[in-house]
């Protein structure tokens, strides 16, 4: 089943936020909190090339900026796939905590999902997703912790959902991964990443060097 052209019209509006919720991000940033940064290490490395050490401050901003929003994005869009198959969203946002979403599908099954980009092996992530599969066990819920990213896992258990298997399960179809994604391929045309950097490093050069 192919997503509906409405379903991907408000895909395409997410994608199109991410980028000006961005660029909004990096224009906000000041001279005042890269001059004031807790780390001071950072400027004295750069203390000879003001241009190097604001440019580094600005990428920065743009890889978290970035990073955070895009979490955000699929969050939303998982939202919207749910709801296209029709599944039904229990509760909003405040209710998840500390799950990142709570849906039931037709089989009548609630599910508590985790969505990352990566599966961080870590033993304080390992204990966090114990406590929150089995506090979902506990209340009879399904858990769930899902990466979009495509990625090889070994000896992978039986509630990860990873790239296509996660896709396809949010969104009813094993084609729901590669419309997604060729959504996603054209998010940044006629965008650059490098201008947005060169542009808000050079206003505040300008201000740095007043």
């Amino acid at each position: 089943m192919t997503l509906s052209i409405q379903t991907k019209c408000k895909i395409n509006q997410y994608l199109k936020n991410l980028i000006s919720s961005v660029t909004n991000s990096v224009n906000e940033l000041t001279l005042d909190e890269i001059i004031n940064h807790k780390n001071p290490l950072i400027r004295e490395m750069f203390h000879n090339n003001p241009e190097e050490f604001i440019a580094f401050f600005v990428m920065e901003r743009v890889e978290r900026s970035f990073v955070t929003h895009m979490g955000k994005m699929i969050e939303n869009i998982v939202e919207i796939l749910v709801q296209e198959q029709e599944g039904e969203i229990i509760g909003t946002k405040k209710d998840w905590k500390p799950y990142d979403l709570k849906f039931r599908l037709k089989d009548g099954k609630e599910y508590w999902l985790e969505i990352k980009s990566i599966l961080n092996q870590n033993k304080s992530s390992k204990n966090s997703i114990d406590v929150s599969r089995k506090n979902a066990l506990k209340q009879g819920k399904e858990f769930r912790l899902c990466i979009y990213y495509p990625t090889k896992i070994i000896n992978k258990e039986n509630y990860i959902l990873v790239g296509e298997e996660f896709w396809s399960f949010v969104g009813g179809d094993k084609s729901t991964q590669s419309e997604v994604f060729n959504l996603i391929k054209n998010t940044a045309q006629g965008f650059s990443f490098i201008n947005l950097v060169k542009n808000r490093t050079e206003i505040l050069l300008e201000k740095y060097m007043k």
